[in-house]
This record gives structure tokens, C-alpha cells and sequence, in this order.
């Protein structure tokens, strides 16, 4: 019941966001660099459940060769969340100047809500550059440098990132099918007393990282 559950919260997150990019630009404002990071917040969490149920492969193959097919992109879209959103390094905000020497000479605006958007968009491309392999190759995209400001390059990276978001959707849609096989699902007209009570008696603990 907790990984059903699970499935469907990470799930309806990621319905949300699409739903949000195919209404809207995707990179115009503040408001949706939100929604940007929290597709990284989201798939990250989605790579980290999918480890926890790889148990149902046992029985389910056809869904470790959904997931597996987009697991590089996953991969990345984690990166970015470590790197971007869950942390800010200060590796990533040093090469970041060096990259966009423009916001040398935009800090005596950071109140301003649009150079702010600039900033978030300068410092993604660069976590997006960073993804390299030892030989300075980017893992998963096979031009050059990533340049968001660049239609082309801003082209890709939305393709990228609803590749990812549908992808993972209809992985979690066959994964919730097959985990509801395994639960009793309860009538709401039929309800169980004994429910109410173990919940008055619930006791909360600090959860531990």
C-alpha cells in the first residue's frame, strides 16, 4: 500500500508539471523555473523509489525495459536536482561566472524579479554543461555547448525534460496497475472501527534522514 501510494504522489506531481508546460511557455518567468526545478525534485524522487520496488521485475520485465529505456535521462535530470536545486554548489556558481560573465555586471539588480530569471536560467545551462564524461563529452546531449537563450539549444532541453516527465508517467501508470493487484481496497461504505481507533492512538516520532 505505501509504494501504491507513493507511486501516485510522484505521479500526480509529474501530470501536474506537464500539464503546466503544455499551457505555457515553458521559460519566461520566475514561476515556471519553479515548476523546472521541481521536475528535477520530482524525478529524483522517482529514480530513488524506482530502486526500492526493482523486486517486481521479478514478475514485471516489460516494466524494467520501460524505465531502463530512460534511465540515462533520469540520471541527468537527478544531477541536476543535486547540483541546481537540492544543493547550490559553489562549483557550479563559479563556473557559472565564468561562463555568463554577464552577471558580473547584473548584481546591483538582484531585486529585480527578471534578472533574477536570467541568473536561475544562466547557472542551469551551466549544470547542464557539467555533465560530462572524462573526455569532456556530454553524457547525454550530442551538440556543444548548452545555451538556453538559444532556440535551438532551449528546443532540446524541452524535448529533454517531457520525454522525461511522460515517460515516467506511464512507467508509474503501469506500475500503479500492478501494485493495486497485491491491495485490499477498502469500501468507504464498510468502514472498520478498529482503523479509528489505532489512529487515535498514533504516536509521532522524528523521522530520521
Amino acid at each position: 500500500m505505501e509504494q501504491y501510494i507513493k507511486a501516485n504522489l510522484i505521479k500526480a506531481d509529474l501530470v501536474e508539471i506537464d500539464k503546466k508546460f503544455s499551457e505555457n511557455s515553458p521559460l519566461k518567468d520566475m514561476s515556471n523555473m519553479l515548476f523546472i526545478k521541481h521536475t528535477f525534485l520530482t524525478v529524483a524522487n522517482f529514480v530513488d523509489f524506482e530502486l526500492t520496488i526493482r523486486e517486481i521485475y521479478k514478475n514485471h520485465s516489460e516494466l524494467s525495459k520501460q524505465y531502463k529505456k530512460h534511465s540515462q535521462e533520469y540520471d541527468f535530470a537527478k544531477y541536476l536536482r543535486n547540483k541546481f536545486v537540492g544543493h547550490i554548489k559553489s562549483e557550479l556558481i563559479e563556473k557559472a561566472i565564468e561562463w555568463r560573465p554577464e552577471l558580473r555586471y547584473t548584481l546591483q539588480r538582484v531585486d529585480e524579479d527578471d534578472i533574477m530569471f536570467v541568473f536561475n536560467i544562466f547557472i542551469l545551462e551551466t549544470a547542464i554543461n557539467t555533465y560530462v564524461d572524462s573526455e569532456g563529452k556530454h553524457k547525454i546531449f550530442d551538440y556543444g555547448d548548452t545555451d538556453l537563450i538559444y532556440p535551438p539549444d532551449l528546443k532540446a532541453f524541452m524535448i529533454f525534460l517531457t520525454n522525461i516527465i511522460r515517460s515516467a508517467i506511464s512507467y508509474l501508470t503501469e506500475l500503479s496497475y500492478i501494485l493495486k493487484q497485491d491491495i485490499d481496497i477498502l469500501d468507504p461504505k464498510e468502514q472498520n472501527i478498529e482503523h479509528w481507533i489505532s489512529a487515535g492512538k498514533t504516536e509521532f516520532k522524528f523521522i530520521k534522514k
